[in-house]
């Protein structure tokens, strides 16, 4: 009798969107963000960073192609998300190679490489491929290039974020890394609605090994990063939720000691929305949240373990 292998999820925390895709990126996957310019890709690339470390103790790597350290550490901080204090703790490393990339792409990967080892990083964001390929004229350097950066994202062991900027007016996905190597694509878009008010919305083209989500979903990107707006479901986003929770095995909040309906849904808005999920969280990060003490946070977490491992 043949087993489906259950494939290991990497949440990103991001409230409403692991749920769209069974519970997170897929482990060691290459993930392409694809968008027009303002439409929230670094943002979101970041926010993946950020929940890692405050919230499941993962540690990342966020490079920078397109801007200065200065300049994503000053943006980063509009939403509260301190990676200056997070890299000093040991638990982000931001690369700044936005001076360098033309010192030549094995250079810069192996400079990646050497942070990710020592830092034991399971995150990864490359801001932006645009930025790196930008020297490059003939299409075979650029495919070249992209089979190297494949191949060192594979060895790197980790889920990554590679970035790409889609042209104004453009409808190319982009350099034929869609096509045939990246386990997945969201297409971030910006348009005008009938009122010329600027909408975004994200579409999830592919996802390997994934029941995602096939409809568009709208976003925006607010003080508290990005964020899914509410919209009526249909019946087939329900029952592949339903299907989903089910096959996981989750656990319900309010079977945890010490949660009540209040905390369930504070938790859930927050991208916790599992015991399985606050066995995994930090303690700081859920005190801080539910205005509890870090003592009592920890007795929490340490409830939703012992719940799920009964």
């Amino acid at each position: 009798m043949v087993h489906a292998m259950i494939i290991q999820r990497i949440p990103t925390g991001i409230p409403k969107f692991d749920e769209l895709i069974e519970g997170g990126f897929p482990e060691n996957s290459m993930i392409l963000l694809v968008g027009y310019p303002g439409a929230g890709k670094t943002t979101f690339s970041a926010q993946f960073l950020y929940n890692g470390a405050t919230r499941h103790r993962a540690k990342g790597v966020y490079v920078c192609f397109a801007e200065t350290k200065e300049t994503f550490l000053k943006n980063m901080m509009r939403f509260g998300w301190d990676f200056e204090r997070l890299e000093k703790d040991g638990r982000v490393a931001i690369l700044d190679l936005s001076v360098t990339r033309e010192s030549g792409l094995q250079k810069n990967l192996d400079t990646i490489m050497e942070t990710m080892t020592s830092l034991n990083a399971n995150r990864l964001v490359i801001d932006s491929f645009s930025a790196i390929s930008m020297g490059l004229k003939e299409p075979i350097d650029i495919r070249v290039m992209i089979h190297l950066l494949y191949r060192f994202l594979k060895k790197a062991n980790c889920v990554s974020i590679l970035i790409l900027d889609q042209p104004w007016g453009s409808t190319s996905l982009g350099e034929g890394i869609s096509e045939f190597l990246a386990d997945g694509i969201i297409h971030f878009e910006t348009y005008f609605d009938k009122n010329e008010i600027l909408r975004r919305r994200f579409r999830i083209l592919k996802m390997r090994g994934t029941n995602h989500t096939r409809t568009p979903h709208e976003y925006d990107i607010t003080s508290e990063g990005f964020v899914i707006l509410d919209g009526e479901k249909s019946k087939e986003e329900k029952s592949r939720e339903e299907e989903y929770s089910v096959r996981r095995g989750f656990t319900d909040l309010l079977e945890v000691k010490g949660i009540g309906v209040k905390r369930s849904n504070l938790l859930r808005s927050l991208g916790i929305r599992s015991a399985e999920d606050l066995a995994e969280a930090d303690p700081k990060f859920l005190a801080s949240n539910l205005k509890i003490s870090r003592r009592a946070a920890s007795k929490i977490i340490k409830n939703a373990r012992k719940l799920i491992s009964d």
